[in-house]
């Protein structure tokens, strides 16, 4: 409640009702504080993918909008993803904010240490120096853009340490950064599926391990297809998902079923496809045995994985590659994480013939319930509420 005993009014600038891991997210976010008496939220009807691409009058014209509306809350509460905010638009909407007297609330879902590289010059040659000082200057304005609208934001959320102490190296007070691990989904049982085990021609005694999510090249997937050659031929791959529209890199999936004919594996790996529809993407889950996350070392260092936990959420068994955001998960999952020792598909081939199918996926269940949405909504509620009273 506000200090006048009326709810805290929280207004939402995200993605919404549509295809992006950080529209859900919140969205479950805004489902788990729906019954709260404390709290009230909504989310402005503009999302980011329409902002990125509108010009400077059409902008105006939202953060005209926004003004308006913002006279009704006392938070504006901003997903921040770097694609999800060209140029200065971040900072266009933080500065609305704060000169309609409203709190800022950001949550951090990449660390601005991956995304903005200090410039280093590489050479004395012209073109060196040219690049180098092009370089600084998209650095300048990356800081402009998006470092200086959090440091002036009134409380940061971050999901892991990396995170934390990126914006605190780029100068934002430690004091407005809070970690709140990321949240376990609730997910009622879908409807029974056997997709998967038909296309793979699944038998008594055969492992399906599966990767959830968009196909990116920083998910492992090519990985995941290798490591098949490394387990006997009753353990088979199904990646649950198809390339993003909007991905730097449209043609992975034709590198990944380039690869999976190079290996002669048509019969071991199954591709579905993208998965737009929840209730069909977790009955998919629910038909493999054990979930696959070999992210990235650098890029999810810098990020969690919402992918990560509808695992947990469906009481699959989860195996990751230990990348720091996920080894502080592992901590936190009271073993429901099983991590390689390294980066190497050889050593994923080992982690799956080794683990123990029944007892991980108890333990998933488990860390489901003690990181659900519904509990991590009450401590989101919480938080606006603190943020007012301080």
């Amino acid at each position: 409640m506000s200090s006048e005993g009326q709810p805290v009014r929280v207004l939402h600038f995200s993605s919404h009702d549509e295809d992006c891991g950080v529209g859900k997210y919140q969205e479950q976010y805004l489902v788990g504080m729906a019954d709260l008496p404390g709290v009230h939220n909504k989310f402005f009807d503009v999302s980011p993918y329409q902002t990125r691409v509108m010009n400077a009058a059409e902008l105006q014209k939202v953060l005209d909008k926004l003004t308006q509306e913002l006279q009704q809350y006392d938070i504006l509460h901003i997903q921040h993803e770097f694609g999800l905010f060209w140029f200065d638009q971040f900072k266009k909407i933080v500065d609305t904010a704060k000169a309609a007297g409203k709190k800022v609330v950001v949550t951090v879902h990449l660390s601005p240490g991956f995304a903005i590289k200090p410039p280093v010059r590489k050479g004395l040659g012209p073109r060196s120096l040219v690049k180098f000082a092009l370089d600084k200057r998209n650095y300048l304005k990356m800081v402009d853009w998006h470092v200086v609208p959090m440091r002036q934001a009134d409380l940061l959320i971050v999901h892991n340490d990396v995170t934390l102490h990126s914006l605190e190296a780029f100068g934002v007070d430690a004091s407005k950064i809070q970690k709140i691990a990321h949240p376990v989904y609730d997910v009622p049982a879908p409807p029974v599926s056997n997709e998967i085990r038909t296309h793979l021609n699944k038998k008594d005694g055969d492992v399906i391990y599966c990767i959830t999510g968009f196909l990116h090249r920083y998910k492992g997937i090519l990985g995941a297809v290798k490591a098949l050659k490394f387990l006997p031929p009753n353990y088979k791959l199904a990646l649950i998902g198809g390339v993003k529209a909007d991905s730097d890199e449209v043609v992975f999936q034709d590198k990944v079923t380039d690869l999976i004919d190079q290996l002669g594996l048509h019969e071991r790996v199954y591709i579905t496809g993208f998965v737009q529809d929840d209730d069909r993407l977790n009955a998919l889950i629910r038909e493999c045995d054990v979930c696959i996350y070999p992210y990235d070392r650098v890029y999810y260092s810098s990020l969690s994985s919402g992918s990560l936990n509808l695992a947990f959420a469906n009481a699959r068994p989860v195996i990751a590659y230990p990348t720091e955001a996920l080894k502080e998960t592992a901590q936190l999952s009271d073993g429901a994480l099983v991590l390689t020792s390294t980066f190497a598909y050889y050593e994923l081939a080992r982690e799956l013939q080794r683990i123990d199918i029944k007892k991980q996926g108890k333990l998933s269940e488990a860390y489901a319930e003690k990181m659900s949405w519904a509990k991590m909504s009450k401590t989101l509620a919480a938080t606006y509420e603190s943020l007012l009273k301080g």
